[in-house]
């Protein structure tokens, strides 16, 4: 039995999910994560097409498939690594699925035997269609990640089966959040229990409650005291949110005080825009960033402020901006 050679971020006990449930292994809890990675190549040599699809990225799959073509010419996957065309290779290195594919020695990347006999198997019509599917619910779920910050797990995945044309059963979407998205992207899952009701709500979020600068239950309270209803994207707002909403009132207000403060860069407006969208006062900490030459610039500068809070999103509000917030519960 081979050795798992690469890297893999993956948490102990998501690991022991997969393994035992996918697989039927009887992995015990006290088994350290070392020995989970040697099961690896083993397993996967011997799993199901479909199964191994459940926990690709799909952009590890298209380039799986490109690495394929690729490997036709030459063996020196090294020099694929680092063409500008195939930047999300890096997905390859952190994926399970990937155990049986590249060994490191002496500082070159060599192709081990029977790699691509074992991967061609993925490339079917079928499997195409398989994969291509899951990558649409991967990228809309972490697109309402993004939108919403926290999520409950209903109105997720009522809203996919909208978007997707299709009924996406609780069963069907618990495996795919635990066998693919927990593996592939950072997220969390959250059930809470509401003291004056005793009722129960599962929630799924991106945030990670230790390193976030406000309580995540927080919003989840913050939510339910408002009597708080989602605000229903497109699915192409969707697929087109990155994790910093970055609108014209954004746009406006980082171009003034970038005229004010040539030392500020977008990195840092962006961790102002996250500590906004978490329900944080940042106005004090916008305020310290620039250097007024007159009233007029001062006001210039509320100006901007007010239309750019004002027409954020938070994920206090659910997805909702302030002054649609007023509109919808005034």
């Amino acid at each position: 039995m081979g050795e798992y050679n690469g890297r893999i971020n993956v948490p102990k006990d998501t690991m022991l999910f997969v393994v035992n449930d996918i697989f039927n292994r009887n992995v015990k809890v006290n088994t350290t994560k070392e020995n989970i990675l040697k099961m690896m190549p083993e397993i996967y040599k011997n799993t199901e097409d479909k199964e191994i699809i459940k926990m690709l990225p799909y952009r590890a799959y298209k380039d799986l498939e490109r690495l394929i073509e690729y490997i036709k010419t030459s063996d020196d996957i090294k020099t694929f690594f680092y063409k500008r065309e195939h930047p999300d290779i890096r997905y390859l290195e952190d994926a399970m699925v990937i155990v049986n594919r590249v060994k490191y020695n002496k500082y070159d990347y060599f192709l081990n035997p029977g790699v691509i006999e074992n991967l061609k198997r993925l490339f079917s019509e079928e499997n195409k269609l398989i994969a291509k599917r899951y990558g649409e619910i991967e990228n809309l779920t972490v697109g309402m990640l993004y939108t919403y910050g926290m999520v409950d797990f209903e109105f997720l995945r009522k809203q996919l089966c909208k978007y997707m044309d299709e009924i996406i059963t609780e069963k069907e979407l618990r495996d795919f959040y635990f066998k693919r998205l927990k593996l592939n992207t950072f997220v969390n899952d959250y059930n809470i229990r509401w003291g004056n009701s005793n009722e129960t709500q599962d929630f799924v979020t991106y945030l990670d409650e230790e390193l976030a600068p406000i309580d995540i239950g927080e919003i989840a309270e913050q939510q339910k005291a408002r009597g708080m209803q989602y605000k229903h994207f497109s699915k192409q707002e969707i697929l087109k949110r990155e994790e910093y909403l970055w609108n014209k009132d954004t746009q406006e207000l980082y171009d003034f005080i970038k005229s004010r403060n040539k030392n500020i860069y977008e990195w840092q407006f962006k961790r102002l825009l996250k500590e906004n969208e978490l329900g944080i006062g940042i106005f004090d900490n916008l305020l310290s960033l620039c250097v007024f030459e007159d009233e007029f610039e001062v006001q210039r500068f509320l100006n901007l402020v007010m239309d750019w809070y004002n027409n954020s999103p938070q994920y206090m509000l659910g997805g909702y901006s302030p002054n649609e917030f007023r509109k919808v519960w005034r």
